[in-house]
């Protein structure tokens, strides 16, 4: 009769322990599933940023980057003084 409650109990518990891991293990793989979905977006965007070093790259050794940075300045430096003859007239 003691053997019988022992292994009833023992079943219970036995139970009770797998459905734990078990639940245990789906969490863990939706912890994994969410890891892999940001690493994919992190690839993706680790790639627009390569791509936009390259042309950076290009830029500058070509000249274009410099040339349009001093256009630029150039361009606000005129506004500025237009707008001070503009003003004191």
């Amino acid at each position: 009769m003691q053997a019988d409650i022992f292994f009833f109990i023992a079943s219970i518990a036995t139970v009770v322990f797998f459905l734990l891991v078990a639940m245990v293990l789906f969490q863990i793989y939706k912890v994994v599933t969410i890891i892999r979905r940001v690493l994919e977006r992190v690839d993706a965007a680790s790639d627009v940023v390569a791509e936009d070093a390259a042309h950076i790259r290009q830029l500058i050794t070509s000249g274009g980057f410099f040339a349009s940075l001093f256009g630029l300045m150039s361009s606000v430096k005129r506004r500025a003084k237009t707008r001070k003859t503009r003003e004191e007239d």
